[in-house]
């Protein structure tokens, strides 16, 4: 345990700063310190990774006017914590006296196969979306009826009991549960397809392939994992220093509902140069930070694959041959697709309760996973193709790893949550120019629910 005391610079008055394993507390020494505000708001803060714990602890310190740390979280109004440390029922039954950083319900973000559903529903309505060409072709794959015993066979005629594999081995039950994917896979010979467990995380069984054999042979050796998405893969995206990237942007979510994007977004590549026809070394086409530090002798920190978007105008203009004018164009336009996407995906999902209920005591920052590719929309004078950024949303991500920052672009996480804080907790904050207002409910007085989704 370590003990660290900050000092005012206009009082002197001693705050002190407590670090745990698990915990994290700030507070004067004495309610009798001349700075120490008793109106203050109470928070109570657990959270497990150190990098975060003290980068929050240390912008609450900042506002030590306006907020007080607590040791039991039963003396807080605002409750700062891992998911599974809350007390949602603590939270909903306070009749919004008391706060929390995450929603309850938002499996319909979290799972990669219940935001596929909900947003092809959503753009099935909707046939001029913007939506069409920023998501992937994307199949629900689930294997429940391979697996897993007392369940309705349905093709095969027959309950799937303890006797049923003497009849179909299980190469057949996953013929059958996977039978969409491979037709849609055998319509498209040659083409290159990315297949994700739908619930974890980190990159973790995450393949590209492109073949039905390869599919199978996968989702035969993760028993566990019953549901997956198989999507179209897109084999020329932007890329930095020769690597692939995705970009990490993170939302705030606040209440039922404002959602506001961070502005300073990070690049994270892969630790080797792209090639689209290797499928073998899996590094150079799954780009997720966790994946590449797993190997040490590739990647032995995380800055070797951590960026700011803004370091690719360096790259465009030497690859592309752009002016430093029209590289920051693009960067511009990127940013701009990312607020216009994430304002319409909330606007999808605002509506479905049961997989997203935002509610006014809660808030919520998330990660959200853009990929970037170059698509000709119209040529120039002389008659060269004219190259427009397009935004494909991968996934999102509640509860990000805010560690695989690293220390170089710590800053970007230290502005994020003071920005949080001063927006979502004190509410009445200076709202900083990064963050960008990207959708907002509307309540008009007649109490039926408006919606309008903003300018990006």
């Amino acid at each position: 345990m370590a003990w660290a005391w900050k000092t005012s610079a206009i009082e002197n008055t001693r705050f002190e700063i407590k670090y745990t394993p698990y915990f994290s507390s700030i507070g004067p020494v004495s309610t009798a310190c001349p700075t120490y505000d008793p109106r203050a708001t109470r928070i109570w803060v657990k959270i497990e990774c150190d990098y975060t714990r003290r980068i929050l602890v240390k912008a609450i310190a900042k506002r030590q006017f306006r907020l007080c740390g607590v040791k039991n979280q039963k003396d807080a109004s605002i409750l700062w914590a891992d998911y599974e440390d809350l007390d949602f029922d603590r939270v909903l039954a306070s009749g919004g006296k008391i706060k929390a950083n995450s929603y309850l319900v938002r499996k319909g973000l979290a799972r990669k196969a219940q935001l596929a559903y909900h947003l092809r529903k959503y753009m099935a309505k909707r046939p001029t979306s913007m939506l069409h060409g920023a998501i992937p072709e994307t199949l629900v794959i689930e294997t429940w009826e391979a697996f897993e015993e007392g369940m309705s066979f349905g093709a095969l005629g027959a309950t799937f009991d303890g006797n049923l594999t003497a009849t179909f081995s299980l190469r057949d039950r996953l013929d059958w549960c996977l039978r969409d994917a491979r037709e849609r896979i055998a319509r498209s010979p040659g083409s290159t397809w990315i297949l994700k467990p739908s619930v974890t995380n980190k990159g973790a069984e995450i393949t590209v392939l492109k073949d039905y054999q390869s599919m199978r042979d996968i989702v035969r050796t993760w028993p566990d994992v019953r549901e997956w998405v198989l999507q179209a893969y897109i084999v020329t995206p932007l890329l930095y220093r020769r690597r692939k990237f995705h970009l990490r942007c993170y939302v705030l979510a606040v209440g039922n509902l404002s959602v506001y994007v961070w502005r300073q977004i990070l690049l994270l590549t892969s630790t080797v140069e792209y090639d689209s026809e290797d499928l073998c070394n899996q590094l150079a086409h799954v780009t997720n930070t966790a994946r590449q530090v797993e190997d040490g002798e590739v990647c032995p920190a995380a800055e070797d694959c951590v960026f700011s978007l803004d370091d690719l105008i360096d790259d465009l203009r030497t690859k592309q041959h752009l002016s430093l004018e029209q590289a920051e164009g693009i960067i511009n336009d990127i940013r701009g697709g990312i607020e216009n996407v994430t304002g319409e995906l909330f606007k999808a999902l605002h509506g479905e309760r049961t997989v997203f209920a935002p509610v006014p005591q809660c808030f919520e920052l998330l990660g959200l996973d853009f990929l970037v590719s170059m698509d000709q929309t119209s040529s120039n004078e002389s008659g060269l193709p004219v190259l427009t950024p397009q935004v494909h949303l991968l996934e999102v991500n509640p509860g990000p790893d805010f560690k695989q920052t690293g220390p170089r672009l710590k800053s970007v996480i230290e502005g994020l949550l003071e920005a949080t804080l001063d927006v979502a907790v004190l509410e009445d904050g200076e709202i900083s120019k990064d963050l960008a207002l990207v959708y907002q409910s509307l309540h008009p007085k007649n109490g039926e629910v408006g919606m309008r989704l903003l300018d990006g």
